[in-house]
C-alpha cells in the first residue's frame, strides 16, 4: 500500500482512533522518550484534572481547543 493511500485511509478514522493510531505510530519511532510511559501520562492527567477542580487553571470548551491545535498544527506544517 502506498503511503499517500495509507494516509487518505487513516484520515476516514473518527478523530478518537486516528489519535489511537498517532500514538502507536510516535511510540514506533526511534528516539521516542524512553522514559515517557502511561503511567507518567496518567499521572499528568490526574495533575491537570486536579487544577481543574480546584480553580488553578480554567479549561476551555472543546470546540476551542480543537481550533487552536489545528491552527497550529498548520502553521508547523507551513516550515
Amino acid at each position: 500500500m502506498k503511503l499517500e493511500d495509507l494516509g487518505a485511509e487513516a484520515l476516514k478514522l473518527d478523530e478518537s482512533d486516528r489519535a489511537e493510531l498517532m500514538h502507536l505510530i510516535m511510540d514506533s519511532l526511534e528516539g521516542a522518550d524512553p522514559n515517557d510511559s502511561d503511567e507518567d501520562s496518567l499521572t499528568e492527567a490526574i495533575r491537570r484534572g486536579e487544577e481543574l477542580r480546584t480553580g488553578k487553571v480554567e479549561g476551555i470548551p472543546e470546540a476551542e481547543f480543537m481550533d487552536e491545535f489545528r491552527a497550529e498544527r498548520e502553521r508547523l506544517r507551513a516550515r
